[in-house]
């Protein structure tokens, strides 16, 4: 006699047959019939559950987007200049110069990244640890696509550079130089001969993109620079670098620089060493600089790495509330002859389907964003390299997936046979995971949202707040033939739409107004001895009305040099004491912030000794909408003025420009901040209204037995969103504090800080509860209001 076993649930495309005395077509020890069986299951589960797995590779596609990008650009600016030879033991050379400097004029530990020429060769000669160095500059880009590196043979043995020696020996007659393949052509040496008058003599290999040290020409550096120039110690104009020997003590080494004296210096320097590799994110002098910061790169990966993990958590929570939905199915299976191993594969087969098929989502979804994203984050690398690395993130993906994924299958093959058959399972275990998981995906998401407004709250706020001095609207305009002295200011002010003019020292001064540091000491009150550091602001005296600089104290100096001066707060607050005693002391000047990031320092502002000729260039102000009309005019009376000079170079400084230069990277931040931000809120919204799907499908019966005892649709809605609201506060309880706290470190780096009010954390809650809410009325109203007597008439 043959007995018979059908599921109930014909939905499940599964007719499983028990044959007495017969074995199970389970059985199969046909690896390949068993993987193809496995695959045709898998489809027909993925395409049973066609909400759920499209939520599923939807959210997965995008994590894995945001966690690739995230990655690839972090992993391209780690590998800059990773790929010469030697470049483990080759360090960038950068000086601190007046660190040791103890005259009280000009103590600093400021580093700067150019360097003389010749400390190069008097670094290799008197420290044995270094095997060779040299010194080089990198010429700006030409209109003609040329970048130039001016350089030595040191360079060549250092960088592994395969110039040949003669080209050296022989450059101020010869006048040879080398440039890559791309440039070896008839049209470039005509242009390079005609332009510069050197000759191409042979040809280098291209560098890769991600170089500190970029150019496409290689020139002797005693073609462009005299004996005298390279020779003096004072044209600080030259970059140095230095490779170490072998099994070298790098920190004591830099134990040696960190004082020396070098006879042509009066004072000794300090030399500061940083790895060739790290260079381009460890930079101290602060000079090499990408348009988004490293921190920032480092803070999107960050992000990058928690959508993805909040994907897979989502993607985790609906395979196991699927598999929970096959438990009975599964027990059929294993007392049917199917072993452990089997049905774990079985259930590794449907999940790993659905990473799959959102990874080629993924990479359709990349293949649209890539170029775009590949000019946004400057990464040069070709195509086939990126692919070439995306393909191994998708890798990764799928070993942590399998992984993963495995758990559930070793879980639920444990069940007993009774509790499979019977559907029994422990309530307590069957909504633990479920729960947890999604407690992680809202934890996430509002965290993310509160530091993604906390973010564009700081920057509205820095553009809004007064920052003690006026940006708008103000220029500085120097020349390259000679200086704008004094009297050319009142010459500016008749150009039409200039409002006002005053003499400044130099163009960058709208930059930095700080121009030097000097150093002193003195005993407070407490009979200490405590030293200082001021720093030095050149004015006009008109410098605070121009610049909306307040007086707090005091008076202002006139334009007459009678060493009068004035101190700002912050320089009232630390060295007050010691400067009130001055009798040159007029006033204090309210502090002012010229870049958002840059805290004020103790800074005395005075009208400059005239003999030393400091005004060179001109500030002026002029009216709204008026600043390419100025600047052209200014140019044409420039060139009236100067008609003798040629084509000189005149340059322009904004300080709107200047401002806005500091938050180029937080805006870029900003922007991948709230792409992560929706992505990471979404997938938790498609979790949300997945699972609660899937319960209501679960819960059917029970929801119909409720509305025929009398329950309303409201009531079943309650049931249901009660569950969510609780791990929604749950998530707020963690993603809150956690996420003041962060951003109470990171709003630390601002000289002002927006507030983080109640309103905020309110707001952001409400937002992601009414999603929430949306989210389980719409399919829980559906089931609701099917017929209950139809729904018990159904077979379970």
């Amino acid at each position: 006699m043959r007995g018979y076993y059908i599921l109930d649930k014909p939905s499940t495309d599964l007719r499983i047959t028990v044959i007495m005395g017969q074995k199970s077509c389970c059985t199969d020890n046909h690896s390949k019939n068993m993987f193809t069986h496995y695959l045709i299951m898998a489809f027909r589960n993925l395409r049973k559950y066609k909400t759920r797995n499209i939520i599923s590779i939807i959210g997965l596609a995008v994590g894995f987007v945001c966690f690739a990008f995230s990655a690839l650009w972090i992993r391209y600016e780690m590998s800059y200049d990773n790929f010469h030879p030697k470049a483990d033991r080759i360090y960038r050379v950068q000086m601190a110069v007046s660190k040791w400097n103890t005259s009280g004029s000009s103590s600093s530990e400021v580093i700067q990244s150019d360097t003389p020429y010749p400390l190069a060769n008097w670094l290799k000669l008197n420290y044995p640890e270094i095997e060779d160095a040299c010194g080089i500059r990198v010429g700006d880009k030409t209109p003609e696509g040329f970048k130039f590196v001016y350089l030595d043979y040191s360079f060549c043995n250092i960088f592994d550079l395969n110039l040949p020696e003669n080209l050296f020996f022989m450059s101020r007659t010869e006048r040879s130089i080398a440039v890559i393949p791309e440039y070896n052509n008839e049209y470039a040496a005509k242009v390079i001969k005609e332009q510069f008058n050197w000759s191409v003599q042979t040809t280098i290999p291209r560098w890769p993109a991600n170089t500190n040290i970029p150019f496409n020409a290689a020139v002797p550096v005693t073609i462009r620079y005299t004996e005298e120039q390279l020779n003096n110690w004072h044209l600080d104009i030259f970059n140095t670098y230095i490779l170490v020997k072998n099994k070298v003590d790098v920190p004591a080494l830099e134990g040696k620089l960190d004082k020396m004296d070098i006879p042509e210096w009066s004072t000794p320097i300090s030399i500061v060493l940083t790895p060739l590799k790290q260079l381009r994110y460890k930079d101290p002098s602060g000079k090499i600089q990408s348009d988004v910061k490293f921190s920032h790169i480092r803070i999107f990966s960050t992000i990058g790495l928690l959508v993805i993990l909040c994907s897979l958590f989502n993607h985790l929570t609906l395979y196991v509330a699927r598999v929970r939905t096959r438990l009975r199915e599964l027990t059929l299976r294993k007392v049917n002859g199917a072993t452990n191993r089997q049905i774990a594969s079985m259930l590794h087969t449907d999940y790993q389907l659905v990473i799959l098929l959102s990874l080629v989502v993924g990479f359709m979804l990349m293949a649209c964003i890539l170029p775009t994203f590949k000019e946004y984050a400057t990464i040069e690398n070709n195509y086939i390299d990126i692919y070439i690395e995306l393909l191994f993130f998708a890798a990764l993906l799928i070993v942590c997936g399998f992984v993963v994924g495995g758990i559930p299958g070793l879980y639920f093959r444990k069940q007993t046979l009774n509790n499979g058959i019977k559907g029994v399972v422990s309530p307590v275990s069957r909504n633990l995971f479920r729960k947890g998981c999604l407690l992680v995906q809202l934890t996430v998401s509002l965290g993310m949202m509160f530091c993604a407004a906390v973010f564009i709250k700081q920057i509205h706020f820095l553009h809004s707040t007064d920052l003690g001095i006026n940006h708008r609207n103000i220029a500085s305009v120097q020349a390259g033939c000679c200086p704008l002295t004094p009297p050319y200011a009142e010459k500016i002010k008749q150009i039409s739409g200039v409002i006002d003019a005053i003499p400044i020292d130099r163009n960058s001064f709208l930059r930095d107004m700080n121009r030097g540091s000097g150093v002193g000491t003195f005993v407070n009150k407490d009979g200490e001895t405590v030293s200082y550091t001021a720093f030095l602001i050149v004015a006009d005296a008109r410098f605070f009305d121009f610049f909306g600089v307040e007086i707090i104290e005091g008076s202002i100096f006139t334009n007459e040099y009678d060493e009068k001066f004035i101190l700002n707060e912050t320089g009232m607050k630390e060295i007050g004491e010691v400067f009130m005693k001055n009798e040159n002391f007029k006033g204090v000047a309210r502090d002012f912030y010229l870049i958002p990031t840059v805290k004020a320092k103790p800074t005395y502002i005075m009208y400059p000794d005239p003999k030393y000729n400091i005004f060179r260039a001109i500030a002026y102000k002029y009216e709204e909408g008026f600043r390419g009309r100025t600047q052209q005019s200014i140019i044409e009376w420039l060139r009236e003025e100067f008609p003798g000079e040629g084509e000189f170079e005149i340059n322009f400084t904004y300080m709107e420009d200047v401002f806005e230069e500091h938050f180029k990277s937080e805006r870029a931040l900003l922007a991948l901040l709230s792409v992560m931000t929706l992505a990471c809120i979404l997938i938790a919204v498609f979790g949300v209204y997945s699972l609660t799907n899937h319960t209501c499908q679960q819960r059917r019966k029970e929801i119909a037995i409720r509305k025929i005892a009398g329950a309303e649709v409201l009531d079943i809605i309650y049931i249901f969103f009660k569950e969510n609201l609780l791990l929604l506060v749950l998530a707020a309880l963690i993603a809150f504090p956690a996420g003041y706290v962060i951003m109470k470190r990171w709003l630390e780096n601002y000289v002002k800080q927006t507030s983080m009010d109640a309103w905020l954390f309110v707001l952001i809650f409400l937002i992601v509860f009414l999603l929430i809410l949306f989210s389980t009325i719409s399919m829980v109203w559906k089931v609701a209001n099917h017929n209950p007597s139809e729904e018990i008439m159904k077979g379970e």
